[in-house]
């Protein structure tokens, strides 16, 4: 959804309409603030009606960008927005993991989802476990972001983490499944 978009209020309503299950906000790339007054009247239509699977973090580890989508502007919807139904993609901070870790990753109203281009695997075992433990293997739902990144591969990486197999498949699948309606 471009944050320009005439009428979100309306569009979101005729998705709904047409069985849309949620939306894609990429803040980074369209450049606005995920927290900004002018995106409040949408959240408010979609309430709990819909999932919005958002850029979480940064776009670059070696620039200086304006944070459009820092972990703690998506709690700060969150806290406006209680019931909404959000995934924050980049375990909740692409390059921004110890801010994420601070305020999303534990949140109980919040799912993140495994997306780090080029791998998952390049987080590393231990951050990637530890985050999983500390969110909850069934707020944690799988992605690979782009075609450029090969889902098999991150798929295995999940497959490898020293977690019990029923969080495995929780992650790779039935938390998605459950948490989007599918």
């Amino acid at each position: 959804m471009h944050p320009e978009y005439p009428d979100k209020v309306g569009e979101i309503r005729r998705l709904r309409a047409a069985g849309v299950k949620g939306i894609k906000l990429h803040p980074m790339v369209n450049e606005f603030y995920i927290d900004a007054p002018k995106m409040f009247p949408m959240y408010e239509e979609i309430g709990d009606t819909m999932v919005i699977l958002t850029h979480a973090g940064k776009l670059h580890a070696d620039r200086e960008e304006t944070l459009y989508v820092a972990p703690s502007r998506i709690l700060n919807v969150l806290q406006q927005f209680p019931k909404l139904r959000i995934i924050a993609a980049h375990l909740g901070g692409f390059y921004m993991l110890d801010e994420a870790e601070r305020t999303l990753v534990g949140h109980p109203h919040i799912h993140i989802d495994t997306t780090w281009p080029p791998s998952v695997g390049d987080v590393g075992t231990e951050v990637l476990s530890r985050i999983i433990r500390k969110h909850g293997a069934d707020k944690v739902v799988f992605g690979t972001d782009f075609c450029l990144v090969s889902q098999k591969e991150d798929a295995a990486v999940i497959e490898r983490l020293p977690i019990s197999t029923g969080e495995k498949e929780r992650i790779l699948g039935e938390n998605a499944r459950e948490f989007i309606g599918l």
